[in-house]
């Protein structure tokens, strides 16, 4: 949806006859608009573009992106009348002890990330490598995604459903665990064969699925503690891990389900993810997709 709108502000920016740079902010404004539609998150469909397509903040550049995304998630929210895409009411995590756990799970989502980046990159050179149809590949991938949501349906698809109910319902770890490692080998085949999709969802589903047995952990510690909140700070900890955009990971995850009184430990979590993964692995998941004259390419070093 962000490449479709994305596309749609530069088309509109040629048939004005915009600048090369005018045209560059109109591609810019139609991708945070499409990203903010399609997650129902202004703020965070702002900050993504921001931090992660122009490569930083500021404020002549934020304000239109930030108009842009709100107009489109005015007209979604009118037309469909939905609210926030996981509404929920999570607990509070305040203590000291609540806090240190938040930033031990942004440490774990900060580890697997360069892991699950590694292990893309490679699929995309593996397949790349294969002298066979784009067509063929897919099937092969394809197949293979569906053996494994053999083992567990839940692999299918985006994932918004299992986060719902990984928000809404409790799990044995057992099973989180499952589909946590299925997810993201049917992630990696799925974007290796080149079949068409992204994987910012996925990345959401998997955090969420790693912030659910942390929390797990966290009530053998604490027993009141609030599983749906470490399944958000999950979220966003693996998120900011993978994306290297805390600030957008913390809104994001803030703004998809209303849990704004849990701001400060999932910028704690996010922070921690992204330094843990920012030095384990400098590049982000979408490095492959910059130019190396971008000003958010980071050289390149030698990946997982």
């Amino acid at each position: 949806m962000g490449q479709f709108a994305a596309l749609s502000g530069g088309i509109l920016g040629k048939v004005l006859y915009l600048s090369p740079d005018e045209r560059r902010f109109a591609i810019a404004c139609g991708a945070a608009a499409g990203l903010a539609g399609a997650y129902n998150t202004p703020i965070a469909g702002a900050l993504f573009v921001a931090e992660i397509v122009l490569g930083g903040i500021s404020v002549g550049s934020f304000g239109p992106l930030l108009l842009a995304a709100a107009i489109s998630v005015s007209v979604v929210r009118h037309i469909s009348r939905i609210g926030p895409i996981f509404a929920i009411a999570p607990g509070d995590l305040q203590s000291l002890l609540d806090l240190l756990l938040v930033v031990v799970t942004g440490i774990m989502a900060g580890l697997l990330g360069p892991l699950f980046i590694g292990a893309l990159n490679r699929a995309h050179r593996r397949f790349a490598a294969l002298h066979m149809p784009l067509w063929l590949k897919m099937a092969i991938a394809g197949a293979a995604v569906g053996g494994l949501s053999v083992i567990r349906p839940e692999v299918w698809g985006n994932g918004y459903s299992v986060v719902n109910s990984l928000l809404h319902q409790s799990w044995l770890w057992q099973n989180v665990l499952l589909i946590l490692l299925l997810k993201i080998i049917a992630t990696v085949l799925t974007s290796g064969s080149g079949a068409v999709g992204g994987v910012f969802t996925p990345t959401l589903f998997i955090g969420a699925a790693l912030g659910t047995l942390a929390g797990s952990i966290a009530q053998l510690a604490l027993p009141n503690t609030s599983i749906t909140s470490f399944t958000l700070v999950g979220m966003s900890a693996f998120l900011a891990a993978v994306t290297h955009a805390p600030f957008t990971a913390a809104i994001m995850a803030s703004e998809m389900t209303s849990g704004y009184d849990l701001m400060p430990a999932l910028v704690l979590a996010s922070l921690a993810g992204y330094y843990v993964s920012s030095v384990l692995h400098p590049a982000s998941i979408y490095a492959l997709s910059i130019p190396n004259t971008h000003p958010t390419q980071n050289p390149p070093l030698p990946g997982f």
